[in-house]
């Protein structure tokens, strides 16, 4: 093999595999000019926020591919994280504080859906103005946002954050078992693929006998699932329902969802993708706060990190 096809084929790697090599080399830079950075303690801390934005991220993979957006998951989250903490302090069980979160869940997901599948109401309108209701929910409920602490009877709640299985954080088990789950159901079954059917073009899966509108809305309904995990997790980790914390959650996973499609040779978002990119911004966010910077520097770095990878990734394409 002459050296100018071995180039060749390096350079091809490289482009089709561009944000995991951005994602490594991210990693090698940290990790040289901060030591702690590869500690075990940091490397768990990085992949249990992860489990909290990843589940958000790939729910919103799957508006992405039938060319929608949902930005409601940070509402799901704050009022499922109120729900549970209001229960349990009110004398509630875990069990039922869980059934009432999965409620939750289901209205808002279920609100969207019908917004979007039966009244034709565009995705980032509709879940923008789901956004602004729970917002509103949240702050009425907690008398301007206060929130709902549970201090020594969080109880079994607790055990969600910081429980283990077998030397395995919790939270971590359960972000595999919903890549896991949301991997077969893309990739191995008949949902997955008319799913995809539908984002590519409407008109042909209409054709093909395809009820979009169905889609549409399960899409919506299993997003909001997806958040009301990490609204349970976020809930065991603070001992407590915070009033709008999902917003701290919420542009990272849309990120995630967004450069899932620079892993894809169609370009399409996928469950690898969301996962990767949901570590990219845990590592960056780590990173930056390992060199000290305050919180507005934090925030342009991050920013800028992210437009050069989405530069480079432009410029690869071209």
């Amino acid at each position: 093999m002459s050296e100018r096809s071995t180039l060749k084929k390096t350079g091809a790697f490289l482009a089709d595999n561009f944000i995991l090599v951005a994602f490594f080399v991210i990693i090698a830079i940290f990790s040289i000019f901060e030591k702690g950075f590869y500690s075990g303690a940091n490397v768990v801390e990085m992949l249990l926020r992860v489990a909290i934005t990843a589940p958000i991220a790939l729910g919103i993979m799957l508006a992405i591919i039938l060319k929608g957006i949902d930005l409601s998951p940070g509402t799901t989250l704050g009022m499922v994280g109120l729900t549970v903490a209001a229960t349990i302090q009110g004398g509630g069980s875990l069990g039922i504080a869980l059934a009432l979160a999965l409620g939750v869940g289901l209205a808002i997901g279920s609100l969207n859906g019908l917004l979007i599948s039966k009244f034709n109401i565009a995705p980032f309108i509709a879940t923008l103005a789901v956004q602004f209701i729970g917002h509103s929910i949240e702050r009425g409920w907690t008398k301007g946002g206060l929130p709902i602490y549970l201090y020594r009877n969080s109880g079994a709640l607790a055990d969600v954050y910081r429980g283990s299985v077998l030397g395995l954080p919790i939270p971590i088990l359960l972000l595999a078992a919903i890549a896991l789950a949301y991997y077969l159901l893309l990739e191995k079954t008949i949902f997955g693929r008319r799913l995809y059917a539908c984002g590519f073009s409407v008109k042909g899966a209409m054709n093909a006998g395809i009820n979009v509108r169905f889609y549409h809305f399960a899409i919506y309904v299993i997003s909001a699932l997806s958040s009301t995990v990490s609204g349970v997790i976020v809930a065991s980790q603070v001992r407590s329902g915070q009033p709008l914390v999902g917003g701290s959650f919420l542009w990272d996973a849309i990120g995630a969802a967004f450069l899932s499609t620079l892993l894809s040779k169609r370009s399409v978002p996928n469950v690898l993708g969301t996962i990767i990119g949901a570590l990219l911004f845990s590592v960056i966010a780590s990173g930056l706060t390992f060199m000290g910077l305050s919180f507005y520097w934090k925030m342009f770095f991050r920013g800028l990190i992210i437009l050069l990878i989405l530069l480079a990734a432009a410029m690869r394409k071209k």
